[in-house]
């Protein structure tokens, strides 16, 4: 039977799943009993990440040129990602204590990794959508499932575009303020958790609201 082996290709997670994903490595590895230096080891991924984060936090509603930039922020965190598979799989082979300890995933007993699902079943979300405390916003409370690391929140103004195209934010708490928008706006949202092992986010129901 073939020993455990991690996956060291990252590319099929989800969009929004690379950072809480990333943070879960970093976090699990860093303080890992089976592994030797892990804080050493996912350096490289948790500047990747912190660089993605702040990205994202500084800008709400992204040009195509940010967006770009967001894009390979992204792609440079799955390829450490990659990397830290990788070097785990060459550190501990057939390990697979060790390995699981770093929060990445197993590939199947069966065929090789690149092809199989990560793991990682995504927690589910719910919220209440009300007028916010200033004209023209509005407020989400949300119920946030245990072991939930981030709150990810998809809103448009025109419920018919394809769901990559709905804006997007991100973050943590149990509220959360979205806006401005014209008076009379009807304003559709769904919102979906991320746990550290997330790797496809499950929106909630959508709900909208007329703006205040």
């Amino acid at each position: 039977m073939r020993k455990p082996k991690l996956i060291e290709d990252y590319s099929t997670l989800s969009y929004d799943a690379v950072s809480p994903f990333a943070h879960g490595a970093v976090r699990q590895t860093t303080s890992s009993a089976f592994l030797t230096k892990g804080a050493d080891l996912v350096k490289p991924l948790a500047a990747a990440v912190a660089l993605l984060d702040a990205d994202v936090a500084a800008t709400d509603h992204p040009t195509p040129a940010q967006t770009a930039q967001r894009d390979l922020l992204r792609t440079a965190t799955v390829t450490e990602l990659n990397r830290l598979a990788k070097r785990l799989n060459l550190d501990y082979p057939g390990d697979e204590p060790a390995l699981l300890s770093a929060g990445l995933s197993l590939a199947a007993m069966a065929g090789t990794g690149a092809g199989q699902a990560l793991a990682g079943a995504a927690a589910v979300m719910d919220f209440e959508l009300l007028d916010g405390a200033k004209p023209g916003y509005l407020l989400l409370k949300l119920t946030r499932p245990t072991g939930t690391v981030q709150n990810l929140i998809r809103y448009a103004t025109d419920a018919h575009l394809d769901e990559q195209h709905w804006e997007v934010a991100v973050g943590g708490g149990r509220e959360r303020e979205i806006g401005p928008f014209a008076s009379g706006t009807r304003v559709a949202v769904m919102a979906a958790a991320l746990t550290a092992s997330t790797t496809e986010p499950q929106y909630s129901a959508v709900q909208s609201r007329l703006v205040q």
